[in-house]
């Protein structure tokens, strides 16, 4: 055991070590606390793990998150000083039971908020408004399952209860509440509001989602096919969607008039806010000329509050790209109308998925896709920039060219 620290008063003596023996399989080591008087000795868990030998109180600074879990250490240390000053003469027993619910934090569950209010908490602290409302629904979720539910409380059985409590959802979203919930944890240990980890023996279930990509054949097929006045805007902006590299429904919808310059566009991506700069194709051109709106480049929010409702109907009309059947009812009369579209099941994300699988058919680099994609724009010198436009425009050049034919 090596001794990091040593406190003397009166009948009872501590230490705050860590066992390099103990070393788990993660390679962390636990730090604890072990206690000694009238000849009998208990260690309490600090709930603190590291993973580089210390001495003293000067922890490497190698260390993740050093310094919040030196100052849970020194803070431990306090509250075991005062406990100590307080209550001289105690027997044995009574200080082992007290001196365990100090250092743990059980001393101060009571007075804790639940967990779905800290969660909620948190949720206040991210600047996105998706990721916030993505941790909103997790604390109502949590809240639904067990209201009076604490950090102290959260345990493997409570985990599984709640992942067995989302019924019939989706793996990876179970998966995903489990995470914000193991986030919030993560957060309340760095700041010092509980010990407890529930998830250090716990994993979380996930699944590989099917791309919906199509081939390049289909998309020239959904290019030229005829289609009702109504769908038009609707293949016209997918087929938008791929010849801009995939870009995101979000982004393409706000993009503003100011965005286009000398036959590009350059805006900051909503869900990662980094600066983003891609060619406009000659087909692009052509379909942005015919649907300029108002207050934006694009006419659709022209009549939505919302892109999400628009986004809703573009779906909804992606799905009827294709042959259109009207059949007899049950009377006998042509009423009823059944599509057969050309791809089942088709989205806007559709657009880009296939963006990235032709350019990978064309045999482009993955790092060059990632960049026409948005994955990769790091804030690096403008020499680096110049760089990355150039391999975004010749892929995107190569695309196109593909896909029309030549």
């Amino acid at each position: 055991m090596q001794i990091l620290e040593q406190k003397t008063l009166k009948s009872m003596k501590y230490y705050i070590a860590a066992k390099e023996s103990k070393r788990g399989k993660d390679g962390r080591i636990a730090v604890k606390m072990l206690f000694r008087g009238d000849g009998k000795e208990f260690v309490v868990a600090t709930g603190v793990y590291v993973t580089e030998a210390f001495s003293g109180l000067s922890m490497s600074s190698k260390e993740a998150n050093y310094r919040a879990k030196l100052r849970r250490l020194m803070n431990i240390a306090d509250k075991v000083e005062a406990y100590l000053l307080d209550n001289a003469g105690a027997d044995f027993t009574k200080m082992k039971r007290e001196l365990t619910a100090v250092v743990s934090g059980e001393a101060q569950e009571e007075k804790m908020t639940c967990l779905a209010d800290y969660i909620e908490r948190f949720a206040d602290t991210k600047g996105r408004k998706g990721t916030a409302e993505l941790y909103r629904l997790t604390a109502r979720k949590v809240r639904e399952y067990d209201g009076r539910a604490v950090f102290g409380s959260v345990d493997k059985a409570w985990l599984d209860g709640f992942d067995g409590f989302m019924g019939e959802a989706s793996v990876n979203y179970k998966g995903i509440m489990l995470r914000n919930i193991r986030t919030v944890f993560n957060w309340a240990i760095d700041n010092e509001l509980t010990s407890n980890y529930p998830f250090r023996r716990y994993k979380i279930k996930s699944e590989k989602v099917a791309i919906n990509n199509i081939s390049v054949e289909q998309l020239r097929e959904i290019r030229d096919c005829e289609v009702e006045e109504w769908q038009m805007i609707y293949r016209d902006l997918f087929m938008l969607t791929f010849y801009l590299c995939g870009i995101n429904p979000v982004d393409l919808l706000h993009l503003k008039a100011s965005d286009v310059r000398n036959g590009r566009i350059r805006y900051k991506r909503a869900k990662t806010g980094r600066l983003y700069d891609i060619p406009i194709p000659k087909p692009a051109e052509e379909i942005i000329s015919r649907y300029r709106g108002k207050e934006w480049l694009l006419c659709p929010l022209d009549g939505y509050s919302d892109y999400k409702d628009f986004c809703h109907h573009w779906n909804d009309a992606l799905k009827k790209i294709g042959r259109k059947e009207v059949v007899p009812d049950k009377v006998g009369r042509l009423r009823k109308v059944v599509w057969h579209p050309i791809v089942e099941g088709m989205t806007v994300y559709t657009a880009r998925y296939t963006f990235a699988s032709i350019g990978a058919e064309l045999e482009i680099p993955r790092e060059t896709i990632a960049l026409c994609l948005g994955h990769s724009w790091a804030d690096v010198t403008s020499h680096y920039i110049a760089y990355d436009t150039k391999r975004i425009d010749d892929a995107v050049a190569r695309i196109v060219a593909y896909l029309e034919g030549s």
